[in-house]
């Protein structure tokens, strides 16, 4: 039996079971697996799900905030191979030089286009090999990362 799904275009908030007015509402924190080809010469638009070359590609809206990666299925080859993950706008500008070998490892997002207020437009996000190149495998990661909100009751 396939599960129903129900996608918001509201950012979704909770005052944890306070009363409205009461306490300040806070953004649900968001995630999502992607992959891509760590052997990439050039950014190229990752993929969501386990597959680096089907699938949609991964759009971040304005105004998210990634708060890190974690590494899932791993590079193969090459010496303590990285990857940069991005936009256009910048290839790195999410990860910089990301350890694409280490199955099961958390990643605080530090990149340039990682601010307090957020991505500036809707942003397809992009991944590439990084000064240590892998050989081989499939990077695959799962991304969490919030909505700038003003905090204010609806």
């Amino acid at each position: 039996m396939a599960q129903t799904r129900t996608t918001f275009q509201g950012k979704v908030r909770s005052s944890g079971g306070s009363a409205k007015g009461n306490a300040t509402a806070g953004v649900t924190v968001l995630s999502v697996m992607f992959s891509f080809d760590p052997t990439a010469t050039t950014a190229t638009n990752v993929k969501i799900g386990s597959s680096a070359t089907s699938g949609e590609d991964l759009t971040l809206p304005k105004g998210a905030v990634p708060i890190s990666i974690t590494t899932k299925a791993v590079a193969t080859g090459g010496t303590n191979p990285t990857v940069d993950i991005g936009t256009s706008a910048d290839n790195d500008g999410l990860f910089n030089e990301l350890d694409a070998d280490a199955n099961n490892t958390t990643t605080v997002a530090a990149g340039a286009l990682v601010t307090t207020t957020g991505l500036t437009a809707d942003s397809v996000i992009t991944g590439m090999k990084g000064a240590s190149a892998a050989t081989g495998g499939t990077y695959t990661g799962i991304l969490t990362y919030y909505c700038v909100d003003d905090g204010k009751d609806s």
